[in-house]
This record gives structure tokens, C-alpha cells and sequence, in this order.
């Protein structure tokens, strides 16, 4: 029967370098950082192409996509709904897919499924910060970039603020439950399960392929914004913040109960994600801020 138990349950711990740690987290960052691309840049083109359906005019941008005419008779309730409610939901939609893609397929383990994993919360993610924003945006002021999606939609459906504020904060709380929901999938990244089987060891995890790899995006995630875009992602950060609230508070509660991957796939030089993250920045930086 002892041949029988899967590897993934084999308890190691200890012996942990520097240097590997380091390689998960440069490893970790850069998937971030190419999702957060690729999930801003399919809310924009969703928006764009949905827009162009109706025969508008479109300024496409890495940063915001401008919709034109703005007079008012040019538009209708039903165009506004399916331009930026359609848009964020299929991102939302495409996220949560990811994640339950994650979670039927528990045993498969390498570094393409840390990417899927960054595909999955960030798109998530970037709606819910819409949400939490909502309330800010109003078509007096378009100048600061706040005036999007949800902001849109409530001003169109006269939605009164308080209607506003409560979505917000139901985002808020929203993304705690998703950081609790995502605990165990981080939790799948540890080599050991002797590491998780106390709450400073997950602590460990979550902080190496979750918390740094965000604190070292922010940089160049930013380089690519605009004065216009800036806020938004600014509060996209935070409300990742927010997620590993509920991701730590899942580590007080209780223990996970997952396969540990003891191959470390994310304990490598990353050489090929290094270039593909180079290579995804510098295109968006060069032709479409």
C-alpha cells in the first residue's frame, strides 16, 4: 500500500537556499506581470471591438479605449449595457473558468500552471477593483480615467450612489472570499507538505509566489501607465493586497488539504519567461500607450 501513495504527499522540508527562493519569486513576478498585461489588454480590445460592432469610432489604447461621438443622442441604454457591461463579464467569466480549470485538473503541475493561476486572479481581480471604483467615476469628469465600465453603466441606469457605494463594498468583501477560495491552489506550489502543515509555512508560500511577485510588478507595470490609467491601477494593486488578506486569514482557519508539487517547477532560471515578459512589455510600451 505504501507504493501506492502519490508523490506529491512525500514530507521534505529544510535545506531551502536563497537562491531558490528567489528563482520562485523572479519566476512567480514575471507570469504576474504578463498576465496583468494580457488581462488589461482583453477588457480594452473586448471593449473596442464590441464598440466598432455599432459602427463607433475607436481610439484604441494599452491604457483606455475612447468611444466617440460622446453626444448623448448617439448612444441607448442596450449599446452602453453590451459595450461596457458585456466587456468586464466576459473577463470575469474567463477568469473563473481558469480557476475551476485549476481545480478539476488538481494533479497537473508546472510553471504554465502558475500562469494560468495569475490568469485567473487578475482578471478577477481587475473587475472587482472596477466595482470598488464605480462610485468615483462620473461623465462630468473623463479626464481621470475613473469614468469606466461599472461607472458608465451606473450613471446610464441613474443608479443612485448609495446603490453605488454598496456594490463597492460588496466588492470589497468579495475579494477577501477570493483570497480564501485561492489559498489552496497557492498552496499547490510548495515543494514540501511538511512546509504547509503549520501556518508560518504557508505564510512562507503565499508571501514568496504571491506577495513579492506583486510588490515587484509594481514598477513596471506602471511604466506603462498613462496620467489617465494610473489611479485604476494603482487600486488594482490594492485590491490584490486586499485578496492575500483573505488568503492569510484562510491560513489561520484551517489547514490545506492539497497535492504539493515536490518537482519546485518554479525553481528554475527563468530564462524563457524573462523573454516573453521583455518582449509582451516592450510591444506595449512602444506602440500602444
Amino acid at each position: 500500500m505504501e507504493d501506492e501513495i502519490p508523490f506529491y504527499y512525500e514530507n521534505r522540508a529544510g535545506g531551502d537556499s536563497f537562491i531558490n527562493k528567489a528563482k520562485r519569486v523572479a519566476t512567480s513576478s514575471l507570469l504576474f506581470i504578463v498576465a496583468f498585461i494580457l488581462s488589461n489588454l482583453l477588457l480594452q480590445t473586448l471593449i473596442a471591438q464590441i464598440a466598432k460592432s455599432f459602427k463607433y469610432t475607436v481610439r484604441f489604447t494599452y491604457n483606455q479605449v475612447t468611444v466617440l461621438p460622446y453626444d448623448y443622442h448617439y448612444w441607448s441604454r442596450p449599446r452602453v449595457l453590451l459595450i461596457y457591461f458585456i466587456s468586464p463579464l466576459i473577463c470575469l467569466a474567463i477568469g473563473l473558468f481558469i480557476f475551476n480549470l485549476l481545480r478539476v485538473y488538481s494533479t497537473w503541475a508546472n510553471v504554465f500552471r502558475m500562469f494560468l493561476f495569475w490568469l485567473a486572479v487578475v482578471p478577477v481581480n481587475m473587475i472587482l477593483t472596477h466595482i470598488l471604483i464605480s462610485p468615483l467615476g462620473t461623465p462630468t469628469n473623463i479626464s481621470n480615467g475613473l469614468y469606466q465600465t461599472f461607472a458608465v453603466i451606473g450613471a446610464w441606469l441613474y443608479l443612485n450612489p448609495a446603490i453605488m457605494v454598496m456594490a463597492a463594498i460588496a466588492s470589497l468583501v468579495t475579494s477577501l472570499f477570493v483570497g480564501m477560495v485561492l489559498r489552496n491552489e497557492i498552496m499547490r506550489y510548495s515543494f514540501s507538505k511538511k512546509l504547509i502543515q503549520s501556518k508560518k509555512g504557508m505564510d512562507a508560500v503565499v508571501i514568496q509566489l504571491y506577495i513579492l511577485p506583486v510588490i515587484f510588478g509594481i514598477v513596471p507595470i506602471l511604466m506603462l501607465c498613462t496620467p489617465i490609467s494610473f489611479f485604476t491601477i494603482i487600486m488594482e494593486i490594492i485590491n490584490l493586497a486586499i485578496i492575500s488578506i483573505g488568503i492569510f486569514m484562510m491560513n489561520s482557519i484551517s489547514m490545506p488539504d492539497v497535492r504539493c508539487n515536490k518537482d519546485d517547477v518554479l525553481n528554475h532560471f527563468p530564462v524563457v519567461e524573462l523573454g516573453i515578459c521583455s518582449v509582451v512589455w516592450f510591444l506595449v510600451f512602444a506602440f500602444l500607450k
